[in-house]
């Protein structure tokens, strides 16, 4: 099977995986390049290419850091809230990064390199735990890396939305690695401290798998509950079948793994609990809750999106049996998953958090081990990767391509800056006091607060509160039947002070805001144009 097997991963490999990681994240940079590359003066590349709205939300908290914050308040919906410790991740960032808007942006994307080649790395670490062999390792670490499903085949053949929902794939970081190393740097950062809690954990440290946990849960404390759910399933299971001596390294008296458990847990748990806490007795971050839009596609999904890994893992389950202390980890991980995923919350799809190793482990195992057929390995490692590629390319294409929404107007950002400007010089720009809301179309809501000091009115379907409602009126807003009397009322209960004007407001009707008595227009430039709110 080649190279002889190791504990310790040696200073050759280090090597080889960090050139890995160095050409993985190469790949994902390349299509926001592409973008910076298509910039006009009339167009300016907004920095995402996928998932464009959440990651103006995620520049939106790094400018509310860059301005003092600790505590994040709302910035798209228009109720009053008094800040929570969230996004913590962010917050630093933008404090690192400074109120320069471009500077976020750049210190964004270098979080995003530097946080995917540390997950690579440490993915890297935890499968040398699983798997004896180099090769093996380095397959794994490709699987993981570029790994996806069969997403790419369904949208070839036109099945894109079976049975209701796009290939899981496309669009859930936490089942796919490669979707947070394309986009999302606090889903990489949280998945190289889960790993490294893991691996602690199963070395019978406590202390330091709680530690890394406790910075799991200051980036997304629902990882910490998914990965305590398979902690409980891993202590439970030796009940099933007590353990018996000389059983294998790892394997230690039932009495410390409690021990253990309870510092692994101990730890984290203040802020795990503060969250939950936050969420359920807050009006707003429970309007939040209920808007989310994360349940689990239909099982189906999860099935075609694993059959690569499916069919060799059952091999590779025979495989890793020998290793009783590390196969009843993953037998506890691929147990319990399948089972958060359908429970009655709003988060199902965050709960499959880091599922993906096992399953790469246990196809590793059977590719190599069980079945040896190189050109099987080479067609799963193939197959597995096209979605990686049909993800770069259509990001590649649509950032060669000025457009909405993955390229702002500068006439826009010329707007946004003088409004910056103007709330910064009144001194209402600190996020202790509420400043006042901005009102204008979805796409132009959603920009707001990552340009602005301005809270939206309406910019994300799941924090603007009673979104539906507030999308509905906002239409209404520019429609030129509406009663001056309604808008006046919805500017008033909103506490909208500016109202902006451009294309997607137009395409929401032919409102002329010169002619409301109630507006002034206060600065414009090109088809764009801010009005303030007459007391």
């Amino acid at each position: 099977m080649g190279t002889a097997q190791r504990r310790l991963v040696t200073p050759a490999e280090w090597r080889w995986a960090a050139a890995f990681a160095a050409a993985v994240m190469a790949l994902t940079t390349a299509p926001y390049l592409a973008g910076v590359a298509a910039q006009t003066p009339e167009w300016r590349f907004g920095g995402h290419v996928i998932g464009v709205e959440d990651g103006n939300a995620y520049l939106a908290r790094m400018a509310q850091g860059a301005r003092g914050a600790w505590r994040v308040t709302p910035v798209y919906t228009a109720e009053p809230q008094p800040g929570v410790w969230l996004y913590t991740f962010y917050v630093l960032l933008g404090k690192l990064a400074g109120p320069d808007h471009a500077a976020r942006l750049l210190a964004f994307h270098a979080a995003r390199v530097v946080c995917g080649g540390l997950a690579l790395l440490v993915s890297y670490r935890f499968l040398a735990e699983f798997l004896p062999f180099i090769r093996q390792r380095r397959l794994g670490l490709v699987l993981v890396g570029l790994g996806g499903g069969l997403g790419w085949l369904l949208a070839l053949t036109g099945q894109g939305g079976l049975l209701g929902s796009l290939p899981l794939d496309f669009f859930s970081p936490e089942a796919y690695t490669f979707l947070s190393l394309y986009a999302l740097p606090h889903l990489a950062a949280s998945r190289a401290l889960l790993l490294l809690g893991v691996l602690a954990y199963l070395r019978g440290r406590g202390v330091w798998a709680g530690l890394a946990w406790l910075g799991v849960a200051l980036i997304q404390p629902i990882h910490v509950l998914a990965i305590w759910a398979v902690a409980a399933m891993e202590m439970f299971l030796p009940y099933l079948s007590p353990p018996r001596s000389g059983e294998g390294a790892g394997r230690f008296r039932l009495r410390e793994r409690w021990r253990v458990a309870l510092a692994a847990v101990a730890l984290p748990a203040p802020v795990v609990v503060y969250t939950v806490a936050a969420f359920t007795l807050d009006p707003v971050l429970r309007a939040w809750n209920t808007q989310s839009h994360l349940s689990s596609p239909h099982p189906v999904h999860y099935l075609l999106g694993y059959a690569l890994w499916l069919a060799p893992g059952v091999c590779g389950w025979r495989v890793l049996q020998r290793r009783p202390a590390l196969a009843r980890w993953t037998a506890a991980w691929l147990a319990t998953v399948p089972v958060l995923l359908y429970l009655p919350l709003p988060i199902q799809r965050r709960l499959a958090e880091g599922v993906q190793l096992p399953l790469v482990i246990l196809a590793v195992l059977g590719l190599t081990v069980a079945l040896r057929r190189r050109w099987l390995t080479r067609a799963v490692a193939g197959a597995s990767a096209m979605t990686a590629l049909f993800l770069v390319a259509g990001g590649w294409a649509a950032a060669s391509r000025p457009a909405p929404p993955i390229f702002h107007a500068a006439d826009q950002i010329a707007v946004f800056n003088w409004v910056t400007a103007r709330v910064e010089a009144s001194g209402r720009q600190s996020m202790a006091n509420r400043v006042p809301a901005g009102l204008g179309a979805y796409l132009t809501g959603n920009l707001l607060p990552a340009y602005t000091p301005l809270p939206a009115y309406l910019g994300l379907t799941t924090e603007t509160v009673a979104f539906a409602e507030k999308r509905e009126r906002v239409a209404a807003f520019f429609q030129p039947e509406t009663r001056d009397a309604d808008r006046r009322r919805w500017l008033a209960e909103g506490g909208v002070r500016y109202v902006f004007i451009g294309p997607p407001e137009r395409a929401l009707g032919a409102f002329d805001p010169g002619s409301a008595p109630y507006l002034t227009r206060r600065f414009a430039s090109g088809e764009y144009a801010v009005y303030e709110v007459l007391p």
